[in-house]
Protein backbone atom coordinates (compact mmCIF):
# COMPACT_ATOMS: atom_id res chain seq x y z
CA UNK A 1 0.00 0.00 0.00
CA UNK A 2 1.19 3.47 -0.90
CA UNK A 3 1.62 5.82 2.06
CA UNK A 4 0.51 9.46 1.60
CA UNK A 5 3.19 11.94 2.43
CA UNK A 6 2.91 15.07 4.48
CA UNK A 7 2.96 17.22 1.39
CA UNK A 8 0.10 15.47 -0.13
CA UNK A 9 -1.86 15.72 3.11
CA UNK A 10 -1.43 19.51 3.15
CA UNK A 11 -2.62 19.71 -0.43
CA UNK A 12 -5.72 17.73 0.34
CA UNK A 13 -6.46 19.92 3.36
CA UNK A 14 -6.17 23.03 1.23
CA UNK A 15 -8.54 21.63 -1.37
CA UNK A 16 -11.06 20.74 1.33
CA UNK A 17 -10.98 24.29 2.69
CA UNK A 18 -11.44 25.78 -0.78
CA UNK A 19 -14.41 23.52 -1.45
CA UNK A 20 -15.96 24.36 1.92
CA UNK A 21 -15.67 28.13 1.48
CA UNK A 22 -16.79 27.84 -2.11
CA UNK A 23 -19.89 25.98 -1.03
CA UNK A 24 -20.68 28.60 1.57
CA UNK A 25 -20.24 31.33 -0.98
CA UNK A 26 -22.57 29.60 -3.42
CA UNK A 27 -25.19 29.26 -0.70
CA UNK A 28 -24.93 32.93 0.13
CA UNK A 29 -25.20 34.02 -3.50
CA UNK A 30 -28.11 31.63 -4.11
CA UNK A 31 -29.94 32.96 -1.04
CA UNK A 32 -29.58 36.53 -2.24
CA UNK A 33 -30.88 35.62 -5.68
CA UNK A 34 -33.84 33.63 -4.30
CA UNK A 35 -35.03 36.23 -1.72
CA UNK A 36 -37.27 38.32 -4.09
CA UNK A 37 -39.08 35.20 -5.28
CA UNK A 38 -39.58 33.78 -1.81
CA UNK A 39 -40.79 37.08 -0.38
CA UNK A 40 -43.33 37.49 -3.21
CA UNK A 41 -44.68 33.99 -2.61
CA UNK A 42 -44.95 34.61 1.09
CA UNK A 43 -46.95 37.79 0.45
CA UNK A 44 -49.57 35.72 -1.39
CA UNK A 45 -50.67 34.06 1.85
CA UNK A 46 -53.01 36.30 3.97
CA UNK A 47 -51.95 36.73 7.51
CA UNK A 48 -53.83 34.75 10.10
CA UNK A 49 -56.51 37.09 11.61
CA UNK A 50 -56.29 37.80 15.25
CA UNK A 51 -59.58 36.86 16.96
CA UNK A 52 -61.40 39.82 18.45
CA UNK A 53 -63.96 39.51 21.23
CA UNK A 54 -67.63 39.79 20.06
CA UNK A 55 -69.82 42.45 21.64
CA UNK A 56 -72.02 41.03 24.36
CA UNK A 57 -75.60 40.12 23.35
CA UNK A 58 -78.34 42.30 24.85
CA UNK A 59 -79.98 40.54 27.74
CA UNK A 60 -83.39 41.10 29.33
CA UNK A 61 -82.97 42.27 32.91
CA UNK A 62 -84.35 39.81 35.42
CA UNK A 63 -87.44 41.03 37.32
CA UNK A 64 -86.87 42.26 40.79
CA UNK A 65 -88.48 39.90 43.29
CA UNK A 66 -89.89 41.55 46.38
CA UNK A 67 -90.51 39.15 49.20
CA UNK A 68 -93.72 39.85 51.08
CA UNK A 69 -94.00 38.51 54.62
CA UNK A 70 -96.63 35.76 54.95
CA UNK A 71 -99.90 36.97 56.47
CA UNK A 72 -102.32 34.32 57.79
CA UNK A 73 -105.80 34.46 56.27
CA UNK A 74 -108.88 33.92 58.39
CA UNK A 75 -111.12 31.41 56.58
CA UNK A 76 -114.71 30.49 57.31
CA UNK A 77 -115.26 27.27 59.19
CA UNK A 78 -116.77 25.60 56.15
CA UNK A 79 -113.57 25.98 54.10
CA UNK A 80 -110.56 23.67 54.12
CA UNK A 81 -107.43 25.13 55.77
CA UNK A 82 -104.10 23.65 54.61
CA UNK A 83 -101.26 23.92 57.16
CA UNK A 84 -98.48 21.93 55.43
CA UNK A 85 -96.38 22.33 52.27
CA UNK A 86 -96.58 26.10 52.25
CA UNK A 87 -95.62 27.73 48.96
CA UNK A 88 -92.99 30.55 49.10
CA UNK A 89 -94.55 33.97 48.95
CA UNK A 90 -92.55 34.93 45.82
CA UNK A 91 -94.35 32.25 43.77
CA UNK A 92 -98.00 32.20 42.69
CA UNK A 93 -100.29 30.37 45.04
CA UNK A 94 -103.79 28.97 44.73
CA UNK A 95 -105.78 30.61 47.48
CA UNK A 96 -109.19 29.53 48.68
CA UNK A 97 -111.59 32.41 48.19
CA UNK A 98 -115.08 32.80 49.52
CA UNK A 99 -116.83 32.84 46.15
CA UNK A 100 -120.51 33.64 46.19
CA UNK A 101 -122.48 30.45 45.73
CA UNK A 102 -125.59 30.52 43.68
CA UNK A 103 -128.21 28.48 45.46
CA UNK A 104 -130.98 27.30 43.20
CA UNK A 105 -134.43 28.51 44.21
CA UNK A 106 -136.50 25.53 45.35
CA UNK A 107 -139.73 24.87 43.50
CA UNK A 108 -142.72 25.95 45.67
CA UNK A 109 -144.80 23.06 47.00
CA UNK A 110 -148.19 24.01 45.57
CA UNK A 111 -151.18 22.09 46.96
CA UNK A 112 -152.74 19.61 44.55
CA UNK A 113 -154.94 17.39 46.79
CA UNK A 114 -156.65 17.53 50.20
CA UNK A 115 -157.66 14.56 52.36
CA UNK A 116 -159.79 14.91 55.54
CA UNK A 117 -160.58 11.39 56.80
CA UNK A 118 -162.97 12.58 59.57
CA UNK A 119 -165.50 13.90 57.01
CA UNK A 120 -164.63 11.67 54.04
CA UNK A 121 -163.03 14.38 51.88
CA UNK A 122 -160.54 13.39 49.19
CA UNK A 123 -160.55 16.12 46.56
CA UNK A 124 -158.22 17.88 44.13
CA UNK A 125 -156.91 21.37 44.87
CA UNK A 126 -156.76 23.95 42.08
CA UNK A 127 -155.39 27.51 42.15
CA UNK A 128 -157.97 30.32 42.16
CA UNK A 129 -157.74 34.10 41.81
CA UNK A 130 -159.87 37.01 43.01
CA UNK A 131 -162.18 39.63 41.53
CA UNK A 132 -163.83 42.82 42.72
CA UNK A 133 -167.54 43.17 43.58
CA UNK A 134 -169.80 46.03 44.63
CA UNK A 135 -171.33 45.56 48.09
CA UNK A 136 -173.47 48.37 49.57
CA UNK A 137 -171.92 50.80 47.13
CA UNK A 138 -168.37 49.83 48.05
CA UNK A 139 -165.84 47.86 46.01
CA UNK A 140 -164.62 44.73 47.75
CA UNK A 141 -162.40 41.81 46.83
CA UNK A 142 -163.99 38.37 46.53
CA UNK A 143 -162.09 35.12 46.01
CA UNK A 144 -163.35 32.70 43.41
CA UNK A 145 -164.47 29.20 44.45
CA UNK A 146 -164.09 26.16 42.14
CA UNK A 147 -167.37 25.22 40.51
CA UNK A 148 -166.69 21.50 40.95
CA UNK A 149 -165.74 19.00 43.64
CA UNK A 150 -162.43 20.66 44.48
CA UNK A 151 -160.88 23.08 46.96
CA UNK A 152 -159.43 26.34 45.66
CA UNK A 153 -155.94 27.44 46.71
CA UNK A 154 -155.70 31.23 46.97
CA UNK A 155 -152.82 31.80 44.60
CA UNK A 156 -151.43 34.69 46.64
CA UNK A 157 -151.30 32.61 49.83
CA UNK A 158 -148.31 30.59 51.01
CA UNK A 159 -147.19 27.30 49.42
CA UNK A 160 -146.98 24.22 51.59
CA UNK A 161 -144.11 23.73 54.01
CA UNK A 162 -143.13 27.41 54.24
CA UNK A 163 -143.89 30.11 56.82
CA UNK A 164 -147.19 31.75 55.95
CA UNK A 165 -150.89 31.12 55.64
CA UNK A 166 -152.00 28.50 53.10
CA UNK A 167 -155.66 29.28 52.34
CA UNK A 168 -158.11 26.83 50.72
CA UNK A 169 -161.78 27.62 50.05
CA UNK A 170 -164.66 25.46 48.86
CA UNK A 171 -168.45 25.29 48.51
CA UNK A 172 -170.66 23.79 51.18
CA UNK A 173 -173.65 23.79 48.81
CA UNK A 174 -173.73 22.87 45.08
CA UNK A 175 -170.72 22.37 42.80
CA UNK A 176 -169.74 19.15 44.54
CA UNK A 177 -170.19 20.44 48.15
CA UNK A 178 -166.55 19.63 48.97
CA UNK A 179 -166.72 21.39 52.37
CA UNK A 180 -170.35 20.53 53.23
CA UNK A 181 -169.40 18.76 56.49
CA UNK A 182 -166.49 20.98 57.42
CA UNK A 183 -168.41 22.30 60.43
CA UNK A 184 -168.42 18.81 62.01
CA UNK A 185 -164.64 18.74 62.42
CA UNK A 186 -163.20 18.75 65.90
CA UNK A 187 -159.90 19.99 67.30
CA UNK A 188 -157.24 17.35 66.86
CA UNK A 189 -158.60 16.02 63.55
CA UNK A 190 -156.00 15.48 60.86
CA UNK A 191 -155.89 17.18 57.47
CA UNK A 192 -153.37 16.07 54.84
CA UNK A 193 -152.61 18.31 51.91
CA UNK A 194 -150.46 16.93 49.10
CA UNK A 195 -148.12 18.64 46.71
CA UNK A 196 -148.07 15.99 43.99
CA UNK A 197 -146.90 12.93 45.99
CA UNK A 198 -145.50 14.83 49.00
CA UNK A 199 -147.86 14.93 52.02
CA UNK A 200 -148.09 17.79 54.52
CA UNK A 201 -150.01 16.80 57.66
CA UNK A 202 -151.87 19.35 59.80
CA UNK A 203 -153.90 19.16 63.00
CA UNK A 204 -157.11 21.18 63.49
CA UNK A 205 -156.75 23.67 66.35
CA UNK A 206 -159.60 26.18 65.86
CA UNK A 207 -163.09 26.19 64.28
CA UNK A 208 -164.73 29.60 63.98
CA UNK A 209 -168.29 30.43 62.85
CA UNK A 210 -168.45 34.19 62.21
CA UNK A 211 -171.45 36.37 61.19
CA UNK A 212 -170.99 37.51 57.59
CA UNK A 213 -174.10 38.32 55.51
CA UNK A 214 -175.66 41.70 56.28
CA UNK A 215 -172.81 42.68 58.62
CA UNK A 216 -171.09 46.10 58.54
CA UNK A 217 -167.98 46.42 56.43
CA UNK A 218 -165.78 46.49 59.53
CA UNK A 219 -167.10 43.06 60.58
CA UNK A 220 -166.56 41.52 57.16
CA UNK A 221 -163.03 42.96 57.01
CA UNK A 222 -162.33 41.46 60.43
CA UNK A 223 -163.50 38.07 59.13
CA UNK A 224 -161.31 38.44 56.06
CA UNK A 225 -158.15 38.85 58.15
CA UNK A 226 -158.12 35.06 58.73
CA UNK A 227 -157.21 34.67 55.06
CA UNK A 228 -154.38 37.22 55.26
CA UNK A 229 -150.65 36.31 55.34
CA UNK A 230 -149.15 35.24 58.68
CA UNK A 231 -145.66 34.87 60.10
CA UNK A 232 -146.24 31.30 61.24
CA UNK A 233 -146.96 28.24 59.10
CA UNK A 234 -150.64 27.32 59.08
CA UNK A 235 -153.50 25.98 56.96
CA UNK A 236 -156.83 27.85 56.76
CA UNK A 237 -160.01 26.37 55.26
CA UNK A 238 -162.89 28.72 54.38
CA UNK A 239 -166.54 28.01 53.47
CA UNK A 240 -170.08 29.25 54.20
CA UNK A 241 -172.44 28.10 56.94
CA UNK A 242 -175.01 26.65 57.45
CA UNK A 243 -175.83 24.40 54.53
CA UNK A 244 -177.47 26.39 51.73
CA UNK A 245 -176.85 29.77 53.42
CA UNK A 246 -174.33 32.62 53.26
CA UNK A 247 -175.22 33.91 56.71
CA UNK A 248 -171.98 32.83 58.43
CA UNK A 249 -168.34 32.39 57.49
CA UNK A 250 -166.86 29.07 58.66
CA UNK A 251 -163.10 29.17 59.33
CA UNK A 252 -160.99 26.10 60.19
CA UNK A 253 -157.38 26.70 61.28
CA UNK A 254 -154.82 23.88 61.40
CA UNK A 255 -151.11 23.77 62.18
CA UNK A 256 -148.39 21.40 60.95
CA UNK A 257 -148.03 18.34 63.18
CA UNK A 258 -144.26 18.86 63.52
CA UNK A 259 -144.79 22.44 64.69
CA UNK A 260 -147.26 21.37 67.37
CA UNK A 261 -144.95 18.62 68.62
CA UNK A 262 -142.08 21.11 68.90
CA UNK A 263 -144.25 23.47 70.94
CA UNK A 264 -145.23 20.69 73.37
CA UNK A 265 -141.57 20.36 74.42
CA UNK A 266 -141.73 23.95 75.76
CA UNK A 267 -145.03 23.58 77.63
CA UNK A 268 -145.15 22.62 81.29
CA UNK A 269 -147.46 19.71 82.02
CA UNK A 270 -148.83 21.70 84.96
CA UNK A 271 -149.47 24.78 82.84
CA UNK A 272 -152.26 25.60 80.46
CA UNK A 273 -152.07 25.41 76.69
CA UNK A 274 -153.02 28.39 74.47
CA UNK A 275 -156.66 28.54 73.39
CA UNK A 276 -155.63 27.64 69.87
CA UNK A 277 -154.06 24.39 71.13
CA UNK A 278 -156.71 22.95 73.51
CA UNK A 279 -156.29 19.33 72.47
CA UNK A 280 -152.54 19.35 73.00
CA UNK A 281 -152.70 20.33 76.65
CA UNK A 282 -151.28 17.84 79.12
CA UNK A 283 -149.81 15.54 76.49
Amino acid sequence: MHDIGSGEQKGLGLVAQVLTWGGLLLLLVGGLLAYPYVSSRLAAFPPTPTPTPSPPHPTTPLPTVTRVPHTPTLLHTHTLTLTHNRTPTNQPTNQLTNQPTTIPTPTPALPTRIVIPAIGVDAPVVPVSWHTVEVDGQTQTAWEVPEMYAAGWHETSAPLGTPGNTVLSGHNTTHGEVFRYLYTLGTGDAITVYSDDTPFVYTVTEILILPEAGQPLEVRLENARYAMPTDDERLTLVTCHPYGSLRYRLIVIAYPVATLEDEIDWLSLEGCCPKSRPTRCGQ
